[in-house]
């Protein structure tokens, strides 16, 4: 009888939204969304030199209407440039979207082989850090 009146409770309980909506440890409660890195995607037909990319800055290099390359500075501070490939053909390649605002969109994640690690994910220009990070892709278990 008691284990019946505590789920009568809690049915009580998720049926009220004003006592969910005040709760800090419900699902309701949502994270603050980072900062965006990337306002804008700069179009390009070839591709910068690496000294000319500068920071908080994307650019989409495109051979007439196919994707080549993104590039853009590391996230994390760290300088390098990292240059993804766009095309199909090559292994890995990522998808670019381009949301309501125009700010860049990546799937899959970006992480890196060499130097900072940095592990992310690039969402309407805003840079999702994994948990991973500064871990080598290549020794998770």
């Amino acid at each position: 009888m008691n284990i019946l009146k505590k789920i009568g409770q809690w049915i009580g309980w998720l049926l009220k939204p004003s006592l969910a909506t005040n709760r800090q440890d419900t699902l309701a409660v949502k994270k603050p969304e980072p900062p965006v890195v990337f306002s804008t995607i700069n179009t390009l037909e070839k591709p910068p030199k690496n000294t000319e990319i500068l920071e908080h800055r994307f650019y989409f290099v495109m051979s007439g209407t196919l994707p080549k390359w993104s590039m853009f500075r590391c996230p994390c501070g760290c300088e390098d440039v990292i240059t993804l490939s766009m095309q199909t053909l090559h292994r890995p390649h990522w998808r670019l979207s381009f949301t309501n605002s125009q700010r860049p969109t990546l799937h899959p994640s970006v992480w890196k082989d060499k130097g900072c690690m940095s592990h992310f994910w690039l969402r309407d220009g805003r840079v999702y850090w994994c948990n991973d990070t500064g871990t080598s892709p290549f020794t998770r278990s």
